[in-house]
């Protein structure tokens, strides 16, 4: 390879990983921070939450008018070694992502309490609160008996406009699961 060539080369992945370096990341999903299973008085509640940030597909949508629904799901279970796991208790809440152009702010309505935001982070720390959600009650539990508790949010697809959820459920890029973060607990 001649030199001119090899420099032109060398010149162009430069430029090319440069270009990379200074793109800004961006990290798009749901991940869980910090979530405890906590007693407080008669239940136990989540503490905690995630941390939500939308990809370009959503957040797109989001500001043209589209609702984005989220549901966050809870369970409890007792391990059991010759059986099926016992399921102990179950819940979940839908929470909903709205924009107003015109009045420039953002709309979270968690069951029928609505909150509202002048910035798109601000809703989606929101969005991803759990808020101290009571899941369980304290006698539901047995006391010296290890259960595993485990917790997760999503996207509901089905929720967005039927125009939508051909694209939606054809395409990964509409998809946003945090997956079941699972964690033992101790009575």
């Amino acid at each position: 390879m001649p030199a001119w060539s090899r420099r032109k080369f060398l010149t162009a992945m430069l430029g090319s990983a440069l270009l990379l370096a200074l793109a800004p990341a961006r990290a798009e999903g749901i991940q869980a921070r910090q979530i405890e299973l906590v007693a407080r008085d008669d239940h136990y509640v989540l503490s905690g939450g995630f941390e939500v940030q939308l990809n370009d597909k959503l957040e797109e949508a989001l500001k043209r008018g589209v609702t984005i629904t989220f549901i966050q799901e809870f369970e409890l279970v007792r391990p059991r070694d010759y059986w099926l796991n016992e399921d102990i208790a179950e819940a979940s809440r839908t929470l909903k992502l709205s924009h107003n152009a015109l009045l420039r702010s953002f709309t979270v309505n968690t069951a029928g309490r609505l909150s509202s935001h002048d910035s798109l982070a601000d809703a989606l720390a929101a969005v991803g609160n759990l808020g101290n959600w009571a899941v369980v009650e304290r006698q539901q539990l047995k006391k010296k008996t290890t259960y595993r508790a485990g917790v997760r949010m999503y996207v509901d697809l089905a929720q967005l406009p039927k125009p939508l959820q051909v694209n939606a459920f054809a395409s990964d890029r509409w998809q946003m699961d945090s997956d079941w973060i699972r964690w033992p607990l101790k009575t």
